[in-house]
């Protein structure tokens, strides 16, 4: 379909809501460098519309299909957005001082068409677009996530932080210890965003400590609790394991039980550490939701 083209005047905001206020399609306008201010467009369909560096402080959106538009260094100072389609935009270089962003749909997982692009790019190993996209990506989730983090709007301000870090990772070299390290930071904490995550992870080392424990056993009231001393008994020595690795995870530490040999004394050393950082991490992500809130 070919862009409608509109005259770039003084009379084009009258005109886009005359033909709005008609219910009329907008899609596929050619809005580029347009003075659009105060402009009221509230749930219009104009969607893959050419507005680059077009102007719209102070724009009334609401309800916008705006789905596939180029909005490459549009003004939205001040705008509202709330409710509408920003789906497959290029939103690069787009100023979102006090952009109103709230229950906008970005599409799957949140995506800009930026991070789509350098995916793509990366499956025809095109790797210096890909990275281009991906840095531009980047630079798009954090502009999006400064202005959300203003309006308290925290579950959509953690979203796209996890997207930029994603999107920085993907900058890395593939095997390189950067990226390696933050696709484990992200499996483990979800960037420190996301509770679940946390939650099973705290779990998982737990469990897998009080496993690593019963090999060489720990010493409890004279006696050996492993999987291979004499008086091994399934429950008791399990639950006796799991109290322990609780117990030093949390960096709380009775000294009733002891590591027996070097592996047991270095995977306490071990989890004493990473259970520190994990539960700071775990406090940080509680305290950032329910200030949300």
């Amino acid at each position: 379909m070919k862009k409608q083209k509109f005259t770039v005047d003084e009379n084009i905001v009258q005109e886009l809501e005359a033909i709005n206020s008609r219910n009329e399609n907008l899609s596929n306008s050619n809005l580029s460098k347009a003075n659009l201010q105060n402009i009221n467009l509230v749930n219009c369909d104009i969607q893959n519309s050419d507005f680059s560096k077009a102007n719209l402080e102070n724009a009334s959106l609401y309800g916008a299909n705006l789905k596939g538009c180029n909005l490459f260094k549009v003004n939205l100072k001040n705008a509202n957005l709330n409710n509408s389609n920003l789906e497959n935009c290029n939103l690069l270089g787009a100023n979102f001082e006090n952009t109103k962003l709230r229950n906008v749909k970005w599409g799957e997982n949140y995506k800009v068409v930026n991070e789509i692009e350098a995916e793509t790019a990366y499956k025809n190993k095109d790797y210096k677009l890909a990275k281009e996209k991906y840095r531009e990506a980047e630079d798009i989730y954090r502009a999006i996530k400064i202005s959300m983090q203003s309006q308290t709007l925290g579950e959509e301000t953690g979203q796209f932080f996890i997207r930029e870090m994603i999107a920085k990772r993907k900058q890395f070299d593939r095997f390189s210890g950067s990226r390696i390290g933050s696709k484990i930071i992200e499996i483990t904490t979800g960037y420190g965003e996301k509770l679940g995550n946390i939650a099973f992870t705290i779990l998982g080392i737990i469990i897998a400590c009080m496993f690593l424990y019963g090999i060489e056993g720990v010493s409890y009231q004279g006696k050996t609790l492993g999987f291979f001393s004499d008086d091994f008994s399934l429950v008791s020595t399990l639950g006796n394991l799991f109290y322990f690795s609780v117990v030093v995870y949390s960096t709380v530490g009775f000294g009733e039980m002891v590591p027996i040999g070097p592996l047991g004394k270095s995977i306490m050393i071990f989890e004493g550490i990473i259970g520190g950082l994990v539960l700071a991490i775990l406090i940080i992500a509680l305290y950032k939701k329910s200030m949300d809130r």
